[in-house]
């Protein structure tokens, strides 16, 4: 039986992931990171082979991590990617394959590890939300919905859980230097072509100038270790001035900065943006 607590990071081969599970092993958590690949390269934690689209998959990854751990203490759903294109272009299998990954991944991981945290009578539950969770750009509608409803289940889940000794919280983000796994729609349509475009040149301009993936593994090890957790955590200048000036400004003016920030490939100076 493991002395340490125990941590298991969804999509930990690189970016955000690695980051944090690097962060938690040197923090003193035995760490289990996982990915659909077979991981070969040294790492400073456990790896599990995992992909959070198969029930079957996700059983077996936590079976595994039980049965060499004894408990787990700490979840990050963490695993995702990003959909890109118009809604219109976006067919019904980009959709669910979307919500599969980045919304059904984390129930099932959620729903794979309470058991154990309710028997426990403790644990957390950490899970990777973005800026666009709350604010949804063109161009990436379908992943900003797969966020928004992390978000809401989170909200739920946290008061769910409450009881038990468990607690939930959002990491959002705004941008960060990752290599974001992207997908085009299956069924481009020529008409929104340049906007597309425009929009994947902005999210490439936003990634190169985002803050280091650690400063996001900061975050979640407070998460991680806090007395009392809060619900949400929102990293990054950007992710805190967008917020606050869509909770500040009546909605037209809000989308007139919506558009200066996902729009055109630039990037607005949203400490400007509530002066008359």
């Amino acid at each position: 039986m493991e002395s340490q607590p125990v941590a298991l990071v969804t999509g930990a081969s690189s970016g955000i992931g690695q980051a944090t599970a690097e962060l938690l092993a040197a923090s003193g958590f035995t760490v289990f990171g996982t990915s659909r690949s077979a991981e070969k390269a040294a790492r400073s934690y456990r790896w599990l082979p995992l992909d959070v689209r198969s029930d079957t998959s996700v059983g077996a990854a936590v079976q595994s991590l039980l049965e060499q751990a004894g408990r787990i203490d700490v979840l990050v759903n963490n695993a995702g990617y990003v959909q890109v294109g118009a809604i219109e272009e976006s067919g019904a299998t980009d959709v669910q394959a979307q919500f599969d990954t980045n919304l059904l991944g984390a129930v099932r991981m959620i729903q794979a590890v309470l058991p154990v945290m309710r028997e426990q009578g403790r644990g957390r539950i950490i899970n990777i939300s973005s800026v666009v969770g709350q604010v949804a750009p063109p161009y990436a509608g379908v992943y900003a919905a797969s966020k928004f409803a992390l978000e809401g289940v989170s909200e739920a889940l946290r008061e769910e859980v409450r009881p038990f000794g468990v607690t939930v919280s959002l990491v959002a983000p705004s941008f960060v230097k990752t290599p974001i796994a992207s997908q085009q729609p299956a069924h481009a349509i020529a008409a929104y072509a340049p906007g597309r475009q425009g929009a994947m040149r902005a999210l490439r301009a936003s990634l190169v100038g985002g803050m280091e993936p650690g400063a996001v593994a900061a975050v979640i090890l407070r998460a991680a270790t806090a007395p009392r957790p809060p619900l949400r955590y929102l990293v990054g200048r950007d992710a805190k001035s967008l917020i606050f000036l869509k909770r500040l400004l009546p909605e037209p003016r809000f989308e007139r900065v919506r558009r200066r920030v996902f729009q055109g490939g630039k990037r607005a100076n949203l400490q400007s943006q509530t002066q008359p």
